[in-house]
């Protein structure tokens, strides 16, 4: 079965994401993203964070491991790129100085990807490899079912920018966000036009000027230990409204499926060789 989310319709509503549709079209730094009114994460706060990056270890988006040779991502990260163009950093609160380098093989991009608009927005990354796993890089948990309750405590990370014009911090940041019901996100966003979140969709808001910036997209939302969302968008930076992320609840039989080799719903980037 095709998973498809809602239809959405943002026509009003400045959305900035890190758009990849032709690898010809290189990131520029008015497009990377990074928390606002976060902290410096610490050892083991997210292990499973990794950093998206060019080949000359430039930082594209967020991601999470979820095994020793598979990550995920939002599909607006790896759109458009063949896998021999990215590189994946781990085991680091600096994306600048890698625990260890992977690189990816095959990405699946969700074959709905961005349809309807802003919707099955998530990618995976199968790297080269087999990630070494210590105390600074292990894998995040997938739900199993429900774990969604209003006002549940989230851990977001990821290195982006701290305000809209901002540079990138040079460690990782951690801010702590609330899971909010989609009505109570509808309600938020009710100020922006033709806004409608699907299944798909987990909105996580705390207060204004907390919050996700550029550099952020593809990132970990993550409920004691499992993870919950990747950054799909957000009213750039922190603007008092919440941010929206992929519902991996909603992706978890897709998931399974392009790992097991079974899903038809992908669009497959490999390496190019020679």
């Amino acid at each position: 079965m095709l998973l498809r989310c809602g239809k959405i319709g943002i026509s009003t509503i400045i959305l900035i994401l890190v758009s990849f549709a032709s690898y010809s079209h290189s990131a520029r730094s008015d497009n990377l993203q990074f928390i606002v009114g976060g902290q410096n994460a610490d050892e083991g706060d997210a292990p499973y964070q990794i950093s998206l990056q060019t080949l000359l270890g430039r930082h594209l988006c967020g991601g999470a491991i979820i095994s020793d040779r598979w990550l995920l991502t939002a599909g607006h990260c790896v759109s458009g790129y063949p896998a021999d163009r990215l590189q994946v950093v781990t085991g680091t609160l600096q994306y600048a100085i890698p625990g260890a380098i992977y690189y990816p093989e095959s990405i699946y991009l969700h074959c709905n990807y961005d349809t309807p608009k802003y919707h099955n927005d998530i990618a995976l990354l199968r790297v080269n490899q087999s990630i070494v796993f210590d105390a600074h890089t292990q894998p995040v948990n997938l739900p199993i079912g429900p774990w969604a309750a209003s006002g549940a405590q989230l851990l977001f990370t990821g290195w982006g920018t701290q305000s809209i014009s901002g540079s990138t911090p040079a460690r990782l940041q951690r801010v702590q966000q609330q899971y909010i019901t989609s009505q109570t996100c509808k309600s938020l966003l009710s100020d922006y036009e033709d806004v409608e979140l699907g299944p798909c969709h987990v909105c996580a808001y705390r207060q204004l000027n907390i919050g996700a910036c550029h550099g952020d997209s593809g990132g970990p939302l993550v409920h004691e230990g499992i993870l919950v969302g990747i950054l799909n968008f957000f009213v750039p930076c922190a603007q008092g409204v919440p941010d929206v992320f992929m519902n991996i609840m909603f992706y978890r039989d897709w998931i399974r499926r392009v790992i097991s080799g079974n899903a038809k719903c992908t669009q497959v980037h490999e390496q190019i060789i020679g």
